[in-house]
C-alpha cells in the first residue's frame, strides 16, 4: 500500500457481498456465547467481516490445555479471562466494533441479563448441555435466531462436517441429547446447527491431571475428551458463515 493511502479494511468483502450487505453487518448485533474452540474461531470470521456490534459471554480463563485449539489460547495468555482476550482481539482488528464482554456462567437466571430484543443472532458455542438448552430456548422464546454448535471434539475428519436444522441431525451424540431435551421444552425445528456425521473416535474419555472440576455453581465435572485443532476451527467458522448469511438476507 502506498504511503499515505488508507485502505478500507473492508474492501475486499464489499466487493464480493456488495455496499448493501455490508451496511447490514456493520448495524448488526451479533451474541456469542462461549469463546472456547468454536467460539474464538465463529468470533473471529464475524469480527473480520465487519459485524458492527458484539456482545461475548464466558467465565472461563485459559488453560495450558485449551493452546491445542482455542484462539485465544497462548502459552502468554495462560491465566488470562477469555472474554477480555477476546474483546481485545476484536477491537484490533475493528476499532468501530462495539463490544461488551460478560463474564459468567451461563444459566436460566443470567440469560435475564444476556439476551436482548435487538440482536440479531445467537450463537451458541457452549459445551454444557443445560446450559446451552437454556440458551437455546430463551433465544427461540424471544425470536432469536440461533446457531448452535454440536459436538467437534473426538473428529477428525472435515469433510462430514455438516450444517442443517436442529431436526435434521444425526449421529452426533451432543445433537441427539439436544434434541431430546429441546423436544421436552417444546421445542423441534428453527434452530440452526453445525454438527459431524463422523462418529466419534473417543469412545472413552481420557483422565489426566488436567481434568476439569466443577466449579461452584457452572455444572457437574466432566473428563476431556480428545480433540484436534482444525475441527473445532471449522465449526466456529461454518457458524460465522451462516451468521453473516442470516444477517444479510433478514435484516
Amino acid at each position: 500500500m502506498k504511503k499515505g493511502k488508507v485502505m478500507d479494511q473492508f474492501a475486499r468483502t464489499r466487493q464480493l457481498l456488495g455496499t448493501k450487505s455490508m451496511e447490514k453487518i456493520k448495524n448488526a448485533t451479533v451474541a456469542v456465547f462461549g469463546l472456547g474452540a468454536v467460539g474464538s474461531y465463529a468470533t473471529e470470521a464475524i469480527a473480520r467481516t465487519g459485524v458492527g456490534n458484539l456482545h461475548l459471554i464466558d467465565f472461563d480463563t485459559v488453560d495450558a490445555s485449551n493452546i491445542n485449539r482455542q484462539l485465544y489460547a497462548l502459552n502468554s495468555t495462560i491465566g488470562k479471562e477469555k472474554a477480555v482476550l477476546a474483546y481485545e482481539r476484536v477491537k484490533d482488528i475493528n476499532l468501530e466494533c462495539n463490544v461488551d464482554i460478560h463474564k459468567t456462567f451461563i444459566n436460566a437466571q443470567s440469560l435475564e441479563d444476556l439476551l436482548f430484543e435487538d440482536i440479531d443472532v445467537v450463537v451458541d458455542a457452549i459445551d454444557g448441555l443445560n446450559s446451552k438448552i437454556n440458551l437455546i430456548v430463551g433465544a427461540r422464546q424471544m425470536n432469536l435466531s440461533v446457531i448452535s454448535s454440536m459436538g467437534a471434539a473426538g473428529r477428525t475428519d472435515i469433510s462430514m462436517i455438516r450444517t442443517g436444522d436442529i431436526s435434521e441431525t444425526c449421529v452426533c451424540p451432543l445433537a441427539r441429547a439436544v434434541r431430546q431435551r429441546l423436544h421436552r421444552r417444546g421445542l423441534y425445528k428453527g434452530v440452526k446447527a453445525v454438527y459431524s456425521i463422523e462418529k466419534p473416535l473417543n469412545k472413552q474419555p481420557f483422565l489426566t491431571e488436567d481434568t476439569q472440576e466443577a466449579l461452584p455453581d457452572h455444572g457437574r465435572s466432566r473428563p476431556p475428551i480428545g480433540t484436534v485443532s482444525w475441527i473445532p476451527g471449522i465449526f466456529g467458522l461454518s457458524i460465522a458463515s451462516e451468521v453473516i448469511n442470516i444477517i444479510t438476507q433478514t435484516c
